[in-house]
């Protein structure tokens, strides 16, 4: 299925928020918000043709839910790097 452009812009500025709750979650040690954002990445990146970022949510969920704070970090930096790619 192709995703019209202009919802793909707003997909893809939806997941900008998404990362910078995260970070700030990270830096308030909120793992259940993280692991919150990381399951709608894990079932929607596949849905929009990302199934990189579906991988990323699986990341981000599985180390917030054992509050593993390396495994979140480079999660994260996976997310920015992903984001970076697709801008």
């Amino acid at each position: 299925m192709e995703v019209p452009v202009e919802l793909m812009a707003r997909y893809i500025e939806n997941r900008r928020h998404d990362l910078d709750g995260c970070l700030d979650f990270y830096r308030q040690h909120d793992f259940d918000k993280i692991a919150k954002v990381g399951h709608q990445l894990k079932g929607n990146g596949s849905t929009f043709g990302h199934p990189e970022l579906s991988t990323i949510g699986k990341n981000l969920e599985e180390a917030a839910k054992v509050q593993d704070t390396d495994s979140l970090s480079a999660a994260l930096k996976d997310f920015r790097h992903w984001l970076q790619k697709v801008s």
